[in-house]
């Protein structure tokens, strides 16, 4: 159940609150300032927290970065006196969702509750499922990862404004899901959500898939046709892989971007176009860029708000939710019963590499329901390659000196390494890249560069031709 703090010490309004939101089946507990609601947070999650702007003792300001800094997962409104709304203003430039003002009236109020909720389960669904999202079906928060937080941000905030999109990550990271994610979070949500795998349309086909063509434009165009940008006016265009894109193509992308209008082929007329544009690649467009394959002007006009989503093994702490998750949904497909994964099998699952990500581990889970007879997957009922893989010893950590010796008891030579190590590892996971490295790995990008600096390490080493700041 979708559960709601509600923080204010205006005792008659805070109770008038919580009979309002109980009445419409929510659970709702209270709170009479900020300090007893952090007490309430060490304890339990609320998906959402209803917080006056002042109060005594922490200010729902303060609440509010108290809630940042621990990481919990909870989506903060405000509620604000009139004459305190710059403050709620600045609150949602830190990160707050919305704010309502005093007195506060119950329609408003039952509006944002529904509103945040709508978020909540599409943005943790996004992060936790297969790609594939039904955004009209109920949702379920299946887990919680770190390095997915500043994704839950970005997608909650790209839903206020219409800019172009792109999104970044390896195949099966879920980039379509999030493309959907913004739209029917954002103002155009009513409007279609058109998508088009760019890599899977032939050359000679794909300009008339977007832009349409004008009977016998060429041969076989019996008919006139309405391309994407045109079907997808009010609403989103989703643009996969592209990357593929030749660079006849690009230059047309590139001015639909710029004037939003566009001519379709064998037509000397000009169609205007009302449509958002997201776009995503698994490909290193920076790369492509030097090596002539990609427009840097269409580049720009694209990452204006760039994604990046992190690689399944780069979130091991969610593999058993999303164990759970896809337990759930092939219990429902297969008339199955399987209620629990064996410790050695969920061991193999959260030690492999997932090349394929979140769409390799659904069907490694159906592959093992396809195969079990017990009501536990096993590790015999996994797919070959993963007990194969499971099976392979991890080399020892080599040790240059006892942990314990005189010589390495010393903290500031032992942090030394350990950040160094650390980097090191950061930069061959990410190739380099210094943007990448920071922002994966929750480094400040100057304190990165500067730590680079001190222990002299070479980006070079590690995949980058040059200091890469990709």
């Amino acid at each position: 159940m979708y559960s709601i703090l509600v923080v204010d010490d205006e005792h008659d309004l805070r109770k008038h609150i919580v009979s309002l939101l109980s009445s419409r089946g929510y659970q709702v507990d209270e709170a009479a300032d900020g300090l007893e609601a952090a007490e309430l947070l060490a304890r339990k999650t609320y998906p959402l927290i209803l917080c006056d702007v002042r109060m005594p003792r922490m200010t729902g300001l303060e609440l509010l970065r108290f809630i940042q800094t621990r990481e919990y997962a909870s989506t903060v409104a405000l509620i604000t006196a009139h004459g305190n709304i710059r403050e709620a203003i600045d609150a949602i430039r830190e990160g707050a969702f919305d704010y309502i003002e005093k007195p506060v009236n119950e329609s408003v109020l039952i509006e944002l509750v529904q509103k945040a909720e709508r978020a909540y389960h599409m943005i943790f669904n996004m992060a936790y499922s297969a790609p594939v999202l039904n955004p009209g079906s109920p949702t379920e928060a299946i887990g919680q990862s770190r390095s997915m937080k500043s994704i839950f941000q970005m997608v909650e905030r790209l839903g206020r404004v219409d800019t172009s999109v792109l999104i970044r990550g390896e195949n099966g990271t879920g980039k379509e899901l999030v493309a959907r994610a913004i739209h029917f979070n954002g103002s155009r949500k009513n409007g279609p959500f058109v998508a088009v795998n760019c890599a899977a349309i032939t050359d000679t086909l794909i300009e008339s898939e977007l832009f349409g063509h004008e009977k016998g434009a060429f041969t076989g165009a019996d008919q006139r046709r309405i391309g994407k940008f045109q079907f997808a006016s009010g609403g989103t265009l989703f643009l996969d892989e592209i990357g593929e894109t030749s660079p006849a193509l690009q230059v047309k992308l590139l001015r639909v971007l710029q004037d939003h209008s566009f001519t379709p082929l064998g037509s000397n007329r000009e169609v205007k176009t009302d449509v958002r544009v997201i776009a995503a690649t698994n490909r290193d467009l920076e790369l492509a860029i030097k090596q002539g394959r990609f427009r840097e002007d269409l580049f720009y006009r694209l990452n204006v708000m760039p994604i990046f989503l992190p690689p399944l093994r780069n979130r091991q702490e969610d593999i058993a939710p999303l164990v759970h998750h896809f337990m759930d949904k092939f219990n429902l497909k297969h008339s199955k019963k399987i209620s629990s994964i064996g410790t050695d099998a969920l061991v193999a699952l959260e030690h492999f590499h997932w090349p394929g990500n979140i769409r390799e581990l659904e069907n490694a889970i159906e592959h093992a329901f396809i195969l079990e007879a017990s009501d536990q997957i096993t590790f015999s009922s996994l797919p070959d390659y993963l007990k194969k893989a499971s099976r392979k010893k991890p080399a020892p950590l080599r040790q240059t000196e006892d942990a314990f010796s005189p010589e390495a008891m010393n903290w500031e030579r032992r942090k030394e390494d350990f950040e160094k190590e650390f980097i090191i590892q950061a930069l061959k996971r990410f190739q380099g890249r210094i943007n990448m490295t920071a922002d994966q790995s929750n480094i400040p990008k100057n304190t990165l560069l500067r730590k680079i600096r001190k222990y002299q390490i070479k980006p070079s080493d590690y995949g980058a031709k040059e200091l890469s700041f990709e």
